[in-house]
């Protein structure tokens, strides 16, 4: 493990060095304590009774890299407790006896987010998988310190503490779920507020809906107005909108906020940035509390991808799309009718495409010009989402036959003259990545599937900045943290 971590507690054993790996004698008391975890360690080998290690990579450089055991995360007391190991590309020479090396470390590692400082219980060291080291100590005997900076003791800190205030919101959550039964944190898949990736599906959801999400080509704004300002009308900042005679009269007190109003019809329930960006996301509106409180959010960055031989996807994308409007803070395509793909063997219509500048996800920490991103649906509501990037090059035809077709005015939607099919902004290399996650705008429902395709579109940088300018501020969710989730290529 690193020097720089503190590692052994003073005790009954010879003296030790603080602040470095020390040698550690077993003394009979010592000896029982590690007979009790070694049996505890054979225990958990039974599967029935204990979870298998699910080791995350935290942080990798061409040194070594550091992993943490999700399963290990507890809180413990006043501390959060955590499983930790090094895998070095060098051998490591153990501090207490030179003639010793370990290319690999694991270690029981104990965090104090409150007082920011952290000891080590236990450790042990292996050379080419066979153990050369090992020393340990107890909780109550323990020398919290502060770590380092940048050591990986500090690293693996931030990682738990970030880690136990999440552990925090989710139980807020729970009883917030708990208080408000009426009102769920996590909205059913059924339950479709304004928002980018569920409003613009018109054709298959607005019949059987008592609260139908606004049609792309309903050019009448009476019908659309309470599918697209209801989430507003829960701020308590604005007044209900059944209320006409109370608004009707503000607005002649304030003309200038009633004339902003009308210049701008897009849903201020939540926003990608200021006091209602982000995040403030779930404490907007209980529907939106798994935007905070989710453990499955996206967008994430693409990385420490496991090797699954996928198949490639079957899709029938040779229907046209059928609108193009400009609503909820996104540039969103009617998908009309037709297009689908199969997944695990389940079919699944294409509902819409939403178009994000720049892009929400990242792969391997590369970011892209834009995002589209074509959702879609079966019949229980379950969602699929395939991710196409754009990234600067050559100019696309595609893209510029859509780029005429926008709506000057937000709220707007505008036909397609043209024919252009899902396909037609799909790359031709049909290899991709494939992980849990969610919506990602409110409500941040989970349960999604993503399929990121790996080979961008190109689209040129003057045509990138007509889309920017159409869509206005950039429409992207920061990072989520991928909580250990296997990421299929």
């Amino acid at each position: 493990m690193p020097k720089n971590a503190a590692f052994l507690a003073k005790d009954s054993a010879p003296a030790v060095d603080n602040g470095t790996m020390s040698r550690y004698l077993f003394s009979p008391t010592y000896f029982r304590f590690w007979l009790a975890s070694s049996l505890l360690i054979v225990a958990c080998l039974q599967p029935v009774h204990c979870n298998a290690a699910q080791w995350l990579s935290i942080k990798k450089t061409d040194a070594n890299q550091l992993m943490v055991d999700k399963q290990s995360l507890v809180e413990e007391k006043a501390y959060i407790k955590a499983w930790v190991k090094v895998d070095y590309r060098e051998p490591q020479k153990n501090v207490e006896s030179v003639d010793r090396v370990y290319n690999h470390a694991k270690a029981l590692w104990y965090f104090d987010c409150a007082k920011r400082k952290a000891a080590t219980i236990q450790v042990f060291q292996y050379d080419q998988g066979e153990l050369v080291y090992s020393a340990g100590t107890t909780l109550k005997q323990a020398d919290f310190i502060e770590p380092l900076p940048d050591s990986e003791v500090e690293i693996t800190q931030q990682y738990a503490c970030k880690w136990q205030a999440k552990e925090k919101q989710r139980a807020e959550a729970a009883a917030n779920r708990a208080a408000n039964p009426i009102k769920p944190a996590v909205a059913s898949d059924k339950d479709k507020p304004a928002a980018t990736n569920s409003v613009a599906e018109p054709a298959a959801t607005a019949p059987a809906e008592e609260k139908p999400a606004v049609k792309a080509d309903d050019k009448s704004a009476p019908a659309a107005k309470p599918a697209t300002e209801k989430p507003a009308a829960k701020d308590p900042l604005v007044k209900d909108p059944l209320a006409k005679d109370l608004a009707t009269k503000k607005a002649e007190a304030e003309p200038g906020k009633d004339k902003a109003a009308k210049g701008n019809k897009e849903d201020k329930s939540w926003a990608y940035s200021g006091a209602r960006g982000p995040e403030k996301w779930g404490s907007l509106n209980p529907d939106y509390a798994v935007c905070n409180a989710g453990s499955q959010q996206s967008p994430i960055n693409v990385d420490n991808t496991i090797t699954a031989a996928l198949k490639p996807i079957k899709r029938l994308q040779k229907f046209p799309l059928k609108n193009i409007a400009l609503k909820d803070h996104s540039l969103i395509l009617d998908a009309g009718s037709g297009n689908m793909m199969v997944l695990d063997q389940k079919p699944y219509q294409l509902k819409y495409i939403s178009v994000h500048a720049p892009s929400e996800h990242q792969i391997k920490q590369k970011s892209y010009a834009a995002e589209l991103q074509m959702v879609h649906e079966d019949k229980a509501g379950h969602r699929v989402i395939i991710a196409v990037m754009l990234e600067e090059g050559a100019a696309n035809s595609t893209i510029e036959t859509l780029l005429n077709s926008i709506p000057k005015e937000k709220e707007q939607s505008k036909a397609l003259a043209i024919r252009i099919t899902p396909a037609d902004l799909m790359p031709a290399k049909p290899a991709y990545y494939r992980y849990t996650g969610s919506l990602t705008s409110p409500p941040c429902t989970e349960g999604v599937q993503w399929i990121i395709m790996k080979e961008p579109l190109k689209i040129a940088k003057g045509q990138l900045t007509s889309l920017q300018q159409a869509i206005g501020e950039p429409n992207l969710r920061p990072l989520q943290d991928s909580q250990g989730r296997m990421i299929l290529e």
